[in-house]
């Protein structure tokens, strides 16, 4: 809820054009924020190649975006932003036989059922299991602890969470489809940092610090209450009376993943009041939907999900491996040579080493200082920014 609105991107097109949908829906910057007006106007004429939707797009950019590079300077001429010279590098590092053996293992699973899929052309279908492949893959980089009981069928799973992805195909397949088994699909999405809305890109995997009174908030009346009234619907209104307070995922039999706003739109207007027998096509993938192929993921059940799980993780590292005899994997052993190497010309550090010598990249000799190390680590790679 804001009375004004501002995004931060280094990059307003990632992957596709409705990421620039995404922010100008955020933005509330109207008729754009409208996904209908957004692909009439600029998404299609896009899409198909078509000039005009291209200057339109910088049409609007330019109305709304302000621009600061490093090379900026302010007023008085000084630089707004001082950063020490950048130097990138790239490192490849290689597996222990021992975690090259799983990463072959889970590599080799993945590419059998990819080729099994694309063969049978389902593989946008099944794109979540191929999502979760991946994710089991990045973890190994990471560390091969992460996969440790998460090989495909090995039915491991909860009822509140059943095993993997392809237990939980195959128990929608068998026994239909519930609550159960779309909470299950969510949470590998939210795990894979993939739980996006479908239709708007809106990020679905956060919950709001709002209560959850707003999931009602549609079908209750609402009352009219006194107070500052607001101003035109234009883009400088005040928002906080459209402004969506929490988010709400609705999952698909079909796996696919809308915010509630989005699924009554695309889909099913007034769901979930509404006739049972109504039946609906996806618009991701023209699967026959009927009202009870869509569920709901309740925010009070995921949060009880995740302190379950965090309790089965301290159990588990109580239980298991101490620190001290704990096999660090191959990135984390890298990662610690350079953060020592950094802390031995600090002087303040215990591994401070009066007489190590550290050059910059020009060869000159690097003082004896406090280097303050900022550490941005993902799946792959990590980066290092240094600074004295």
């Amino acid at each position: 809820m804001a009375d004004r609105r501002l995004c931060l991107t280094g990059t307003p097109v990632q992957n596709k054009l409705d990421d620039v949908f995404a922010l100008i829906k955020f933005l509330r910057l109207q008729p754009f924020d409208d996904k209908n007006i957004w692909t009439e106007y600029i998404g299609s004429p896009v899409k198909y190649g078509q000039a005009l939707g291209v200057a339109r797009l910088q049409t609007i950019m330019k109305c709304i975006t302000l621009r600061r590079t490093k090379e900026t300077k302010a007023s008085d001429g000084t630089m707004i932003l001082s950063l020490p010279a950048r130097r990138d590098e790239l490192r490849l590092l290689k597996f222990e036989p021992h975690e090259q053996e799983i990463y072959d293992k889970f590599f080799q699973e993945s590419k059998d059922e990819f080729t099994n899929l694309s063969n049978k052309n389902e593989v946008m279908k099944n794109y979540v299991g191929i999502l979760q492949r991946i994710l089991r893959l990045r973890q190994i980089c990471d560390h091969f602890e992460l996969v440790n009981g998460k090989e495909p069928k090995q039915g491991n799973g909860t009822a509140e969470c059943p095993g993997s992805y392809e237990d939980i195909v195959a128990a929608i397949a068998t026994e239909g489809f519930n609550y159960a088994r779309a909470f299950a699909i969510f949470a590998i999405l939210r795990e894979s940092a993939t739980a996006q809305c479908v239709e708007c890109a809106r990020e679905l995997g956060v919950s709001s610090e709002l209560g959850q009174d707003a999931t009602e908030a549609d079908v209750q009346p609402t009352s009219i209450k006194r107070g500052r009234k607001c101003k035109s619907n234009g883009s400088r209104s005040s928002t906080r009376a459209n402004s969506p307070s929490v988010s709400r995922p609705v999952l698909t039999r079909c796996q696919h993943l809308f915010c509630v706003d989005c699924y009554r739109s695309a889909i099913c207007p007034g769901w979930p009041l509404v006739s049972p027998d109504i039946i609906r096509s996806c618009s991701a993938c023209q699967t026959a939907l009927s009202p009870s192929d869509a569920f709901e993921i309740k925010w009070d059940s995921l949060e009880a999900y995740c302190q379950k799980k965090k309790a089965q993780k301290r159990e588990r590292r109580q239980k298991g491996q101490t620190l001290e005899n704990s096999i660090a994997s191959t990135k984390i052993k890298s990662l610690l040579q350079d953060l020592v190497r950094f802390s031995s010309i600090n002087p303040h550090s215990a591994n401070y080493d009066s007489e190590l010598e550290m050059m910059d990249s020009s060869g000159a000799t690097i003082e004896p200082d406090v280097v303050k190390t900022v550490v941005l680590y993902v799946s792959f790679f990590f980066f290092f920014w240094c600074s004295d």
